[in-house]
């Protein structure tokens, strides 16, 4: 064993390095609802009230029981975490009585004890640099026909499926083709063109002056699609028509103001602008937005409330752009509501265009805690209380979202095996390998090693970004979206053009940073 997988083993069986117990400091247990642990986890179990102690027993994958007793039924597992291996264990809480002996059951629970971290010498070594990763990647973005359409026609390809979502995609195009003019001069005069038709586009099919929703583009849109193909691969959409869901407006907003830094063309900020207008007009006293509309009327069909960083750089762009306070009030306002709720209540709710909205802590995710770690990492940096809060923050994502190796077998029903790891899972709801979950938290992973200078950190993200160049094509430079099942880098079906750009951005920004501290050759 390497000494980062020993290090990584340490904190993992560590009650001071646990990630984020519940019930310490009153602090709320986030996880009623999930199925695996890898670093020491505690359990809600109530009370018993005659109990003078309780008993808790483990039994492993192998049959064995491990056991302590405890003053209290949530305590942690630290006692017996190390001695536990890795796979299914089935925890059982009981109180005892006067006379020590078991007598009651508190709680008990079966989930999956995911193994450390092994060491990036664990993994077959990158297939390529990671600069040549991320170009590859933006190569095949431009390159893919459901692209190029938009340089000819000006209009959706109708048969690529993930069209029905039109500010995703739409503006993940957008951002890619400006970037690809940066990084590919002599393509720089038509990607910049395709960029411009694929926003002039977007523009055409978002609300009108007149609408309840004037200005913001849909979530959902078959117009000039095969529905029958769209109903096969995006099945959510159909039943979705009608609404929007208001994290997705500031993708385009943000698309909108990097087309306009790279165009000077001011209908794409006046664009961006009305984008802002609308969020202005209808923020709450929260600081947040309600997450779904009705499209027809107006109004929200849900209390659940928007959380997504990209709301917050959006207006911190708009500030950076026009020193109006008007922006800057927005964007501290939205920062404050996730600090002050969603940090305090470890209440991350994975927000996705094809997944319906979810109750406290049912459908986690990794990209609301990632995407505070940036924001530490880039503006608070000196804040003591909150880069221990980003060391915690790192722990949980890795505790939940990370697979170094083996997964549960339950988790396997959910679409084709074998799975390819390491890798980032996405959310509950879809606790599956996604590239651009893996690249979200490599990203996070060096924010760390920043914030903290800790190898370990840089050990971990190093480890994902080496994987992704292992499952990309290596004759088109596409990476699948899903890790799973054989050839599955080959199948135009799991390719999502926005996460595939998020990927190449995150690769690219690693060779730099590597190249930047002048350590490995990438």
């Amino acid at each position: 064993m390497d000494k980062y997988a020993e290090q990584a083993l340490l904190e993992c069986s560590s009650e001071t390095t646990a990630a984020h117990l519940g019930g310490v400091d009153n602090r709320p247990f986030w996880n009623g609802y999930s199925t695996q642990f890898m670093y020491v986890p505690a359990f809600q179990f109530p009370r018993v009230l005659s109990a003078t102690g309780y008993l808790f027993t483990a039994e492993d994958k192998n049959g064995k029981k491990h056991t302590f007793q405890a003053q209290k039924p949530t305590a942690s597992l630290a006692p017996i975490w190390a001695d536990i291996p890795a796979g299914v264990v089935h925890l059982k809480v009981e109180s005892l009585n006067k006379k020590g002996e078991p007598e009651h059951i508190s709680g008990a629970r079966s989930f999956y004890k995911l193994p450390s971290f092994p060491g990036r010498n664990a993994y077959p070594p990158k297939r390529c640099s990671y600069r040549e990763c991320a170009l590859a990647a933006y190569r095949c973005i431009y390159n893919d026909d459901a692209v190029q359409h938009w340089l000819q026609y000006g209009k959706p390809k109708a048969d690529y499926p993930h069209n029905v979502y039109p500010a995703k995609t739409i503006s993940a195009i957008v951002r890619a083709m400006v970037k690809y003019a940066e990084i590919e001069p002599s393509c720089a005069e038509n990607s910049l063109k395709l960029a411009c038709r694929a926003a002039d586009y977007l523009l055409s099919v978002s609300f009108d002056g007149t609408h309840p929703l004037a200005g913001l583009p849909p979530t959902y849109s078959f117009e000039h699609l095969n529905a029958e193909i769209v109903n096969k691969i995006a099945p959510a959409a159909q039943n979705c028509v009608g609404t929007t869901m208001m994290i997705y407006p500031f993708s385009a907003g943000m698309a909108y103001l990097t087309l306009y830094e790279a165009t000077k063309n001011r209908k794409y900020y006046n664009a961006a602008q009305r984008i802002a207008e609308y969020f202005k007009k209808n923020v709450l006293p929260s600081g947040s937005w309600y997450l779904l509309y009705d499209c027809a009327s107006g109004k929200p069909l849900s209390d659940n409330i928007c959380l997504d960083f990209q709301i917050v750089n959006f207006f911190r762009k708009l500030y950076e752009m026009t020193e109006d306070e008007t922006w800057h009030k927005l964007e501290t306002g939205h920062y404050n509501y996730i600090t002050g709720k969603c940090l305090k209540e470890y209440k991350w709710e994975g927000q996705f265009e094809d997944i319906p909205v979810s109750l406290p802590y049912e459908n986690l995710t990794h990209f609301h805690p990632n995407g505070l770690i940036d924001y530490i990492s880039k503006y608070l940096s000196k804040d003591e209380k909150m880069v221990e809060e980003a060391v915690d923050l790192m722990r949980f994502v890795e505790d939940q979202f990370v697979v170094w190796d083996e997964h549960p077998e339950w988790n396997k029903t959910w679409g084709p095996t074998p799975w390819y790891y390491p890798a980032g899972l996405e959310q509950y709801s879809c606790y599956v390998p996604i590239d651009s979950s893996t690249i979200t938290i490599m990203t996070a992973f060096v924010n760390m090693y920043k914030l903290k200078g800790e190898r370990l950190y840089l050990e971990k993200a190093m480890t994902l970004a080496d994987m992704v160049t292992r499952v990309q094509n290596p004759e088109t430079g596409m990476i699948p979206t899903f890790w799973m099942g054989n050839n599955c880098a080959y199948g135009y079906e799991n390719f999502w053009i926005n996460c595939l750009l998020h990927t190449a951005n995150g690769m690219m920004s690693l060779a730099d940073f590597i190249k930047e501290q002048g350590m490995e050759q990438d």
